[in-house]
């Protein structure tokens, strides 16, 4: 219930926000507008392009290397539901950022309100999970994975970011 009540204040103030930034008309205004932050006040979230539609090679063409497919309708185990729900694709490569290979996922919807609406409250609850560091088994049933920190709505596609948002930032103004 708590998790719920979360996700709806979060839809909430991201609804506020993104009336805010489409009602004000700035020359100097940037693309992309900062939507959340965490405790330490880094920025786990941005949206950008709202009136973009993207395919993968956009972002191939703006440097994403070894874009693997994902099934874009895979079932968590645990709950039977869809791990990221109404999605048309859904990939997995690297880009070579300042800081060094960074994963990013890129996950595909048929616009960018259907990004908001059904990518947004997923890659929420994707940038909360703990990471273990590391890289090996680090006990029965827990394994070491890629941490995503952050996420950015560009267009119709939700980019999940490897530790931090400037890493999708790089791969975006490549794009411009």
């Amino acid at each position: 219930m708590l998790l719920i009540k979360k996700v709806f204040t979060f839809l909430t103030i991201l609804s506020a926000f993104f009336l805010i930034s489409c009602s004000t008309n700035s020359e100097n205004s940037s693309p992309c507008k900062e939507s959340t932050k965490n405790d330490d006040e880094i920025i786990t979230s941005k949206i950008c392009y709202p009136e973009k539609s993207y395919t993968i090679t956009d972002f191939e063409t703006a440097g994403l290397k070894k874009p693997k497919s994902l099934k874009a309708d895979a079932v968590d185990k645990k709950t039977g539901e869809r791990i990221t729900p109404e999605a048309t694709e859904v990939h997995l490569g690297f880009y070579k950022s300042t800081m060094g290979p960074k994963d990013i996922e890129l996950r595909f919807y048929k616009n960018h309100q259907d990004a908001l609406k059904h990518g947004v409250p997923v890659a929420e609850k994707t940038i909360s999970v703990p990471s273990e560091a590391g890289g090996a088994v680090k006990g029965a049933g827990t394994f070491a994975k890629s941490s995503y920190g952050a996420y950015a709505v560009v267009g119709n596609v939700i980019m999940l970011c490897q530790v931090q948002i400037e890493v999708c930032d790089e791969l975006v103004s490549e794009m411009e």
